[in-house]
């Protein structure tokens, strides 16, 4: 019964993914990837004071036209 209850919690969060995700996904696939990856790293690293770590994470993460407008503004 533990089983199926976290099997279910598992496929629903990953629908909720595919569903909230997919315009994203289909703009970009790779900012998209590094959206899902370093965004909850970048969270949990700056909830522990990692901040440095956290920026890295933030660099990369960000795009090269991000980076472009960031520059110009600056």
């Amino acid at each position: 019964m533990k089983y199926l209850i976290v099997s279910v919690l598992i496929i629903l969060f990953l629908a909720f993914l595919y569903w909230a995700y997919l315009p994203d996904y289909k703009r970009d696939p790779k900012e998209f990837r590094r959206t899902i990856i370093g965004m909850p790293i970048g969270m949990l690293l700056g909830g522990l004071g990692f901040d440095v770590l956290n920026d890295m994470i933030k660099r990369w993460a960000m795009d090269k036209g991000e980076k472009d407008k960031k520059k110009d503004k600056n």
